[in-house]
């Protein structure tokens, strides 16, 4: 029955506060070549389908980290997730309406593993996701924080979404002398270099 008995999907709807890939397709195919491209222990792979996608989204706790669909449309509660929180979000295929303006979208299914596989492992001047949850700075300090987790593993591209959602980061980010910040950049908000002086 595909992917539905596999281990890694037992309790695919149980709340947790780990990051949480989001596959939503109508066979699941694609969620087994996505668990197969993450690294060991850096994300869970939470496989739906339209009609529970809502429920499966609200498992992942605060949000879900990334949500990759595929031949799907989008329903009312995962467009508005989509719409108001950092999540990174990738399409393969034709787009479905309403994705954010930050979405990325691949024709081939290797373009879209790959940049899963970049994400993972993603590297900011230093700051790169930790196993499970968080993200390592250069100097060992481990910072707890959905939204700073997408800023890194989305760097250079960002999020089309209101700066306000991103300043407890930026002042995170400060106290932790880091050198970068959360800063819009033309449409999107990104992570940047910070600059004495430069508004926080």
């Amino acid at each position: 029955m595909g992917v539905t008995d596999a281990p890694w999907m037992l309790g695919v709807r149980a709340p947790d506060r780990g990051r949480a890939i989001l596959v939503v397709t109508v066979d699941g195919e694609l969620a087994v070549a996505v668990h197969d491209a993450v690294p060991g222990g850096m994300a869970v792979i939470r496989d739906a389908r339209s009609e529970d996608a809502d429920e499966i989204t609200a498992a992942c706790i605060p949000w879900p980290w990334m949500v990759i669909g595929s031949a799907v449309s989008l329903t009312p509660a995962l467009a508005s997730v989509l719409r108001h929180r950092p999540v990174l979000t990738y399409w393969l295929g034709d787009p479905a309406a309403g994705l954010p303006g930050h979405a990325r979208y691949f024709d081939r299914p290797a373009a879209l593993l790959d940049a899963v596989r970049r994400a993972c492992v993603a590297d900011v001047g230093g700051m790169r996701l930790a196993p499970g949850s968080g993200v390592e700075l250069d100097d060992g300090t481990l910072m707890r924080g959905a939204t700073l987790e997408s800023l890194v593993a989305a760097y250079p591209h960002g999020f089309a979404l209101p700066t306000h959602n991103f300043r407890a980061v930026s002042n995170a980010l400060a106290r932790h002398n880091a050198g970068w910040s959360a800063q819009r950049d033309g449409a999107c908000v990104r992570l940047v270099r910070s600059h004495v002086g430069a508004a926080r």
